[in-house]
């Protein structure tokens, strides 16, 4: 499932995909909470260098949309009935290459083992459309 800003920030929208096992990767403002309360953006802003990789977000009409990206786990969750988590949530962070500043923040929720390529295609997707699939 993939949502604009307006429906990622959204902490009731994301319990309810969860609690259905619905995988997401969600847009969110700059200024969304994660991690007690600390912005997104704070994640990223005290990333080193290294933590940014140029990746592919898929092809566009001019050719390939290749972008920095960063991703970060986030905590732990406790899955619905489950001993041992089948899934996990992730921050993502994607920067364009010529305009460093320019920077989009998504939310992903997923099962363990879904790689980060996979979240940053479904995040490069042209959003709010829905369907994309982890």
């Amino acid at each position: 499932m993939t949502a604009d800003a307006a429906h990622g920030q959204e902490w009731r929208f994301r319990r309810l995909l969860e609690e259905t096992a619905i995988g997401y990767v969600l847009a969110v403002p700059k200024s969304q909470r994660v991690l007690r309360f600390r912005r997104i953006d704070h994640l990223f802003t005290q990333a080193p260098d290294g933590a940014w990789e140029k990746r592919s977000c898929g092809d566009g009409g001019k050719g390939p949309r290749v972008y920095h990206c960063a991703a970060v786990q986030l905590a732990a969750i406790e899955d619905f009935g489950s001993d041992k988590p089948t899934h996990q949530r992730w921050a993502l962070a994607r920067r364009s290459i010529s305009r460093p500043d320019e920077i989009a923040y998504y939310l992903a929720y997923g099962p363990v083992g879904t790689g980060i390529d996979r979240r940053v295609h479904i995040a490069g997707g042209d959003l709010p459309q829905s369907g994309g699939h982890l």
